[in-house]
C-alpha cells in the first residue's frame, strides 16, 4: 500500500518538523527568560528545520495522490481504514506549529 508507506514517512517528516519548532523556541524562551547567548545561537541554527522547510505542503500532495489513485480498489479501503484522516489532519498540525513558532520566535527575540 502506497498510501499507508507515505502516510508513514510524512508522520516522521512532519514529527521532526515539529520537533524543530519546539525545540527552537525553547531555545529563544531560554535565551529570553535567562539571559544565555549560547542558546540565542543553537535556536537561530534550529530556525532553519522549520522556517524554509516545504515538508508539509509536500507530504500532503504525495499523500493525497497516492490516497486518490489506491482509494477506488474495495482491498485497499479496508485496509487504510481511517488512517487517511492524518492526510487531512498534518497540515492542519504544521501549519499550527509554524504559525507559533514564528510569533513566539517574534516575541522572544524582540521584534522582526
Amino acid at each position: 500500500m502506497k498510501t499507508l508507506k507515505a502516510l508513514k514517512i510524512t508522520s516522521i517528516l512532519n514529527g521532526v518538523f515539529c520537533l524543530f519548532c519546539i525545540a527552537s523556541t525553547v531555545c529563544f524562551a531560554v535565551n529570553h527568560y535567562f539571559n544565555l547567548r549560547d542558546y540565542f545561537s543553537v535556536g537561530i541554527i534550529l530556525v532553519y528545520g522549520w522556517i524554509i522547510n516545504p515538508v508539509g505542503i509536500v507530504s500532503f500532495i504525495i499523500c493525497l495522490t497516492s490516497f486518490l489513485t489506491e482509494r477506488k480498489s474495495q482491498e485497499a479501503k479496508q485496509v487504510i481504514g481511517m488512517k487517511w484522516i492524518w492526510i487531512l489532519v498534518w497540515p492542519i498540525i504544521t501549519t499550527i506549529f509554524y504559525i507559533t513558532a514564528g510569533g513566539l520566535m517574534v516575541v522572544f527575540t524582540g521584534g522582526v
